[in-house]
C-alpha cells in the first residue's frame, strides 16, 4: 500500500473553455440577461454594476460573462478589432463538458446581438457561432 500513488488533484479538475463574444453592438451583461431570462434550463445572475453575468445550467455549472476592454495592444489585434467595427467584447468562460448544453443560449445572442463567439486564442479561431469576416 505504500507504493500505491492516487492523484487527488485530478479529482477537482475542470477543463474550462476560454470563449470570446466580439460584436458591432454595444451590448451590456443585462441586454444578454434580459434576453436569456426566458429560457428554459438556466437561471441569470447578473452583477449590473460591474457588468458581469453569469448563467446557471441545468448541470449546476455556469457559464460567466466578463466585459473586456476593447483596446488591445497589440496591433494585429487592434486592427482585427478596428476592422470589424467590434465595439463589445466579452470573455465567457464555461466547462467544455456544458459546452453542448450552452449552445442555444450562446446561439441566441449571436443571433440578436450580431457579431460571433470565438476561442480565445492567438486567431480567435476557431469561430463556433457568427462569423469573424469583415462585412
Amino acid at each position: 500500500m505504500a507504493n500505491k500513488k492516487t492523484n487527488f488533484d485530478k479529482v477537482n479538475e475542470t477543463d474550462d473553455m476560454a470563449l470570446l463574444y466580439m460584436t458591432p453592438s454595444e451590448v451590456n451583461a443585462k441586454d444578454i440577461a434580459v434576453l436569456l431570462q426566458a429560457s428554459a434550463g438556466i437561471k441569470a445572475e447578473l452583477w449590473e454594476e460591474m457588468n458581469v453575468l453569469e448563467l446557471e445550467l441545468s448541470t449546476r455549472n455556469s457559464v460567466d460573462f466578463e466585459p473586456l476592454d476593447i483596446h488591445f495592444s497589440s496591433p494585429t489585434d487592434a486592427a482585427f478589432i478596428k476592422n470589424r467595427n467590434i465595439h463589445t467584447i466579452f470573455a465567457i468562460t464555461l466547462s467544455e463538458a456544458d459546452f453542448t448544453l450552452a449552445k442555444p443560449y450562446l446561439e441566441q445572442i449571436v443571433e440578436r446581438f450580431f457579431g460571433f463567439i470565438c476561442a480565445d486564442t492567438e486567431d480567435f479561431n476557431p469561430v463556433y457561432f457568427g462569423s469573424n469576416e469583415k462585412n
